[in-house]
Order: structure tokens, then C-alpha cells, then sequence
């Protein structure tokens, strides 16, 4: 009797922290859904990556971020029954996403100077299309401070030559676009990567957390459903 109390008493802790896992779970599932959809439908508004960078990762997130929600969504009933063998479904359906997510970090990891040219081919690509009737580059040039992919002579540099957009400048209402000092000097390949650089360990940690998430929510799925299993034998017994 001591024993089954007991088992009674682990269950309802173990589900109360699996539930809270998949509140956690589901939420980060919606806020990655929301980045990919933004990447795939908004991001081509402020710079034009390159197919081999915007062409599959958004794809990728989106894929895995509905993934994550449609389970966790599914999860919430299986929790609440406490029917051993759909959370031990639900611990492979965690096993398989750490696994996609590990697949993913390895792709970055080795295609990472791919994203590097990726990242100036496409902002390249954006100011010799450069709209200024459009969002398109004007965004990230007046939000990040900076002018150009390597500097503000890229828009010198084209052809036919253009003339550097207001969003170059210091001071917008009091700015002649000709008057180099009036511009802001660095390009916004620079400054997009020492971000990334600076921002390194906090985007190491984030990633990690991510991909190391589904293992807990797997480890507490399995283990509330082994402990269902052995109450329910110590009840026949």
C-alpha cells in the first residue's frame, strides 16, 4: 500500500512537470513558427538573400516549428489520460524532433561560410535591384546603421551609378547624401556578422537549449509512463 501511494504520488508530480514542459515546448514551437513564416513571407520585403540561403531555411523551420506544435498540442490530452503507450509515442515524437534539430546544427555548423557568402551575395543582390518605392533596403540600412554590403561607394560602384539612399544618412533631415561624412561609413555585411559574432555564446546557448528541450520533455514522458505501468501492477498484485 506504502508503495502505491507513493507511485501515486510520483505520477502526479511527473505529469504536472511533463505539462509544464509542454507548455514550454508548445510556445517556443508557435514563437519558431512565427520567425520561419516571418522569414519566408516578410524578410524578401528588407534584402534578398540568396536562393541557397533563403530557399530551404525557412522551409526547414517552419516544417519543424508546426511539427512541434501540432504534437504538443496532441501531447496535452495524452498527458491528462496517462495512457502509458501514447506517451511513450509521444517520447519518440520528442527523440525524433532533438534529432532533426541536431541534424539542422550540424548543417549550420558546416555549411556556416556558405551562409557567410550567402549573406553578402544576397544583400548584393539587394541594392542592384534596390527599389526605393519598396521597404527593401532602406529597412536595414536606417535599423542597423550602416551603409551598403561593405560600404556606402557600393552604391558608387554600380551600374549605372546611383545615388545613396536617405536611409544612409546620420541625420536624415539634415543630410546631403553627397557629403560622404553625412553617411553612415560601415556596410551592413560588417555589421550584420560582428553582431552575429558578438552574440555568439547567446546564440550557442539558445540553439543548445532548443535542441537539448525535447530530450527532457522525452526523459519525463517515459518515465511517467513507466510509473503508470508499475502502479497499475502493484495494483494487481
Amino acid at each position: 500500500m506504502g508503495n502505491q501511494f507513493k507511485n501515486v504520488a510520483i505520477i502526479a508530480c511527473l505529469k504536472t512537470l511533463l505539462f509544464i514542459f509542454n507548455i514550454v515546448f508548445w510556445l517556443a514551437g508557435l514563437l519558431i513558427l512565427v520567425v520561419g513564416l516571418w522569414a519566408e513571407f516578410d524578410l524578401y520585403k528588407y534584402m534578398e538573400l540568396s536562393p541557397e540561403f533563403s530557399g530551404t531555411a525557412p522551409h526547414v523551420i517552419i516544417g519543424i516549428s508546426g511539427l512541434i506544435v501540432l504534437i504538443s498540442s496532441v501531447a496535452f490530452s495524452c498527458i491528462i489520460k496517462g495512457q502509458p503507450v501514447l506517451l511513450y509515442i509521444y517520447g519518440g515524437f520528442l527523440v525524433c524532433i532533438f534529432m532533426m534539430d541536431a541534424g539542422v546544427g550540424a548543417s549550420v555548423v558546416c555549411y556556416r561560410d556558405t551562409f557567410a557568402k550567402g549573406l553578402h551575395d544576397g544583400l548584393t543582390h539587394t541594392i542592384v535591384n534596390y527599389n526605393p518605392q519598396k521597404p527593401n533596403f532602406d529597412f536595414a540600412q536606417s535599423t542597423l546603421y550602416c551603409c551598403g554590403v561593405n560600404n556606402y561607394t557600393d552604391w558608387m560602384r554600380l551600374s549605372p551609378q546611383r545615388v545613396i539612399p536617405i536611409s544612409c544618412c546620420l541625420d536624415p533631415n539634415r543630410c546631403v547624401t553627397a557629403n560622404y561624412n553625412d553617411v553612415y561609413q560601415r556596410g551592413c555585411y560588417e555589421v550584420i556578422t560582428e553582431y552575429l559574432i558578438n552574440n555568439m555564446n547567446i546564440l550557442i546557448g539558445v540553439a543548445v537549449g532548443t535542441a537539448v528541450l525535447p530530450l527532457v520533455g522525452a526523459l519525463l514522458s517515459c518515465s511517467l509512463a513507466r510509473f503508470i505501468e508499475k502502479s497499475k501492477y502493484d495494483v494487481i498484485n
